[in-house]
This record gives structure tokens, sequence and C-alpha cells, in this order.
């Protein structure tokens, strides 16, 4: 069985000739000693590794077994567990699917640790932290083989604040210990195998589309991970990073031309993700709103119907159709089109394709009351095209989206009551053909629809502030040719 934890810890590099120091504020113990072996998984492109993942076979210590670990940022790794075991569980190969898309994992390094450990107390004797000293033997597996030592010390946070965490550093510090650059042992073992990005300010129109396709793309991974475990909210992230980069593509098109046929996987990931995350939306709205009823009004067997009728499976993210959709991301990130286009600056270039966005959502707006599903669909679109380029235009830019995304979520609110509406009605009808009462769908129905009109009475106010002329005069600027 999975066991799931969440690890805050900082490495350091320590010199041969350093000593650990006391932490001021707190009591040391230990040390205890572990010697800890472990060989480390991954694909012959080191898939995993790339996107900061590891997959580990140890033994020694109390946790020996089968380690997944996520990184969550620099210093935050959700670690997943199965007990010890020669072969891979399949809940760590599953979880990871997204990433090996069918490539076989297996051994590409293996680390022997000599661990010295120790736990510090504060005066109540309850354990902040755990301090350990690892003297490292490394070596690569596969054609060719890399040996390599180190010693470093690695601080886990147990029960402390995150201050305490900066403490610890610094002591570390004023003993010639420092931070180190290498955010896990694997990473210092596989060294140039894996690629170094340079991170620089994008300027040139293709830099700043293909900076935000990035990062969507990197979302989409790391969602997908998310997913397999039924984490809550990671299919409604994945659906908007999947929505997102559609968008840009479909705004950018002329700097990132000849994608027509990835928008279109793009818009069918986005239908897979949007039917299980709608269902999800509706059972929860609905039963908050039975659960605000008295209960003489919540008639028959509405709480049972609701779960039965709205409860989904997550999306299947797997087959050919979706693992061909994310290798043509990855390569679409690696090696973009390069139009002359792409290469000039990125606000003269850009601001008059968002310029273009925002001409269909006043468009769309023409259309009256009737048409707010279709202002909401362009305002979003507007909305991720601005987004886009807020590092070549800043301030004015992150405005509107802020602008757009008040638009967006008022008429999804819109939206979301005439989808509820709809199956009210059905379920209804169900209850009705079923002998049941449907008294308390009507009722329901009637609230979504008072929902709306009060949207509607609200909507023309957050217009106006979104379509001031001017908050939009920064998409005047720039030039297309």
């Amino acid at each position: 069985m999975v066991s799931r934890t969440l690890e805050i810890e900082r490495k350091y590099e320590m010199p041969k000739a350093a000593e650990l120091p006391q932490v001021p504020g707190t009591v040391r113990h230990g040390p205890d000693e572990l010697v800890l072996d472990a060989i480390y998984h991954d694909t012959a492109d080191l898939r995993l590794a790339r996107a900061g993942i590891t997959l580990r076979r140890r033994t020694g210590g109390e946790d020996a077994g089968w380690h997944l670990k996520l990184g969550v940022d620099t210093e935050h790794r959700t670690e997943l567990r199965e007990p010890l075991r020669k072969k891979l569980p399949e809940s760590l190969a599953e979880a990871v699917r997204g990433y090996t898309r069918g490539a076989a994992l297996a051994p590409v390094a293996h680390i022997r640790t000599h661990r010295q450990r120790w736990t510090l107390s504060g005066k109540s004797g309850r354990a902040l932290a755990e301090v350990v000293v690892d003297d490292v033997s490394a070596q690569t597996l596969g054609e060719s083989a890399t040996l390599m030592g180190w010693r470093e010390v690695e601080v886990e946070l147990l029960g402390g604040d995150p201050g305490l965490l900066d403490r610890i550093g610094s002591a570390l510090a004023e003993a010639g210990i420092e931070r180190s650059s290498a955010p896990a042992k694997l990473t210092r073992v596989l060294g140039d195998r894996l690629p170094t990005r340079v991170i620089r300010k994008p300027k040139t129109a293709g830099e700043v589309v293909l900076a935000y396709l990035r990062a969507q793309v990197a979302t989409i991974a790391a969602q997908d991970v998310r997913v397999r475990l039924s984490e809550e909210d990671s299919v409604h992230q994945m659906r908007v990073a999947t929505r997102r980069a559609r968008s840009a593509l479909q705004a950018f098109r002329k700097v990132v031309p000849g994608q027509r046929v990835l928008i279109g996987e793009l818009r069918w990931l986005g239908a897979v993700l949007g039917e299980s995350r709608d269902r999800e939306v509706l059972l929860e709205r609905f039963t908050e709103q039975v659960s605000a009823l008295p209960d003489e009004l919540v008639l028959g067997g509405v709480r049972g119907r609701l779960t039965e009728h709205f409860t989904s499976r997550p999306p299947e993210l797997a087959g050919d159709r979706y693992f061909a959709l994310r290798d043509a991301l990855d390569r679409l990130v690696a090696d973009p089109p390069t139009p002359p286009l792409a290469g000039r600056p990125a606000a003269k270039v850009l601001i008059p394709l968002v310029r273009k966005a925002w001409r269909r959502v006043e468009r769309a707006r023409r259309g009256g009351d009737k048409s707010l599903h279709d202002v909401r669909k362009a305002a979003k679109r507007f909305r991720y095209a601005a987004e886009t380029v807020v590092p070549a235009v800043g301030k004015p830019a992150e405005k509107s989206v802020r602008r757009a995304k008040s638009v967006q979520k008022l008429l999804g609110e819109h939206q979301d009551t005439v989808a509820a509406r709809g199956e009210l009605r059905t379920l209804g009808v169900q209850a009705h053909l079923g002998g049941d009462n449907g008294f308390t769908y009507g009722l329901l129905h009637a609230a979504e629809a008072q929902r709306a009109e009060q949207v509607e009475a609200e909507f023309p106010a957050v217009w106006r502030k979104a379509a001031k002329p001017k908050r939009l005069r920064w998409l005047k600027r720039g030039e297309l040719s």
C-alpha cells in the first residue's frame, strides 16, 4: 500500500574539515548511524530526472522500500513509498506513466550512503528537525560507469516552523557549510547527462511565446502525476494548462505556425478532462445547496441520486492518442518553428495579436445577453493571450489579465447555472419516472435561475471596468506586418 509524506528539506555541501555546529535554541540528540543502499531507476533518456523526479529501491533504515519523490519546489518534495520487494510496484510505475509513456524503467545509478543522524529538539523535548551528515559513494550504471564520492548535510523539518531552517542554515554557513546547488543526490551523479537551461528574460516574440508554452507543458506533465494519484484539484489544473497551451497556439499562430493538428488534440484533451471536472463541480455545487436546505424541503432520495448521477471516474490518461499528444508537446517546446516573425521584438509582434483577441471579445459582447457564453469564451482566450505577453509588456497586461479573469469568472458562474438547470431537469424527470418526489430538484432549479438573473444584473458593471479604453491603451502599441 502506498504511503505518502511531504518532506521539507535543504541540502548543503560539507567540506572534509568542517564540523557540524550547534544550533542556538535547540538540543541535539545522536548520532545514529545508518548504511543506505539505493538503486535509482529511470528511462534511458532520463525523463524522470529531467523532470526533477527520483525513483529508487533502497535498503537500510526504517523506511527501506521503493520511494518515488516528486518535486513541489526547491524545498518541498512529496514522497510516495511502497514496501520493499524485488520488482517495481505497479502503483509507482503508474504514477509516472505520463512521463515514461511506454519507455522501460531500468537502473541508472547506484548510491551508497553512510549516514550519521541527529535530531534537534526544543526545550520541551519535541523533535523539531533532523540533521544528517551523509558520506556518499555513487556510480552511474549503463554502458559507461562513473565513480564519485562526496559529503553533504541534509536538514529536514519535522515539527518546527520554517524559520528554523533559516537558523540552522545560518549556523551551518558560519561553519563553512554552504547550500548545495544539486536538489538531489541523483542530480549530482548524473551530472552533464542532464540538460542545463540558462534562464533569461525572453525578448523576442518567439522566446516569450515559447516560455509560456514550456510552462504549460510542464504543468500538464506534473498534473498528470497528480491526476493518477487522485489528488484534489489536479484535473482542474491540468485542464487549465491544456486550455492555456491551446489558446496561446491559436492566438500566436503566426509566431508558432503549423500547429493546427496539435490545437485540435489539445481541444480533445480538454474535453476529456472537462467531462470529469464538470461532474465534480456540479456534485459539489448541488451537495452544498441541498445541505443548506431545511430537512422538510429535501424530499425523496435526493442526496443518493445526486451522488450516483455525478460521481465520475478520473479521466483515463492512457492510450496512443494521449501519449502521442504528450510527445508532440515535448517536441514543440524542444524544437519550435522559427519563422522570421519569431525573432522580432516581442511587444511589436505580440501586442497586435492580443489586440485581435480583444476584438473578438467586443464582437461577442455586441450580441447582447444571449451571447454571454460566447463573451466568456472570448474573454478567456484574451486573458490567456494577455497572460503570455506579461514578460514583454508588464503591468498593463497584468491588469488586463485580472479584469478579463473577473469577466470570465462571473460569466463562468452564469454558464454553471445553465448546466446546472439542464441537469436538474434531467434529475427531476428521472425521479418522477421512478416514482420519487421531484420537488427538491424544482426548488434547486428555481435557485439556479435566480442566480443567473443576478449574474446578468452584475455583468454590465464588471464589463465596464474591463472595457475602459484607457485601461486597454497598451493594445494600441506594436505593429505587425
